[in-house]
């Protein structure tokens, strides 16, 4: 019984290991279509509401564009979709270019 209370306890504990930004002005491409971002971080974003059909563990090709610390960041990559659904998709950075992966670790730190 003890165990079940604390399974509901932490079952939506935070799992990110680093901060994530609400974004007001920002936009991720998928698959020819844009979706707002809603927060991003280093490594991932969170775009809602987004129902372009794909589901955890799919490869996307995305153009992430955003306004952050008054300075835009725009760079094309491909994702990994890590959680789709309920009109969310959340995604993972993957094989940035150079240059993109350094303004995104600029931006952090």
């Amino acid at each position: 019984m003890l165990r079940g209370i604390l399974g509901k306890l932490f079952r939506h504990a935070e799992k990110r290991r680093e901060r994530r930004e609400d974004v007001s002005r920002g936009m991720v491409e998928i698959d020819g279509c844009g979706y707002r971002v809603k927060n991003w971080s280093s490594t991932g974003f969170l775009a809602s509401p987004c129902d372009c059909g794909r589901k955890e563990g799919d490869s996307v090709d995305i153009v992430f564009d955003i306004q952050a610390g008054g300075k835009a960041l725009r760079f094309a990559c491909k994702a990994i979709v890590v959680r789709a659904g309920n009109g969310e998709l959340a995604g993972v950075f993957a094989m940035m270019d150079r240059d993109s992966r350094m303004a995104v670790t600029s931006y952090f730190q």
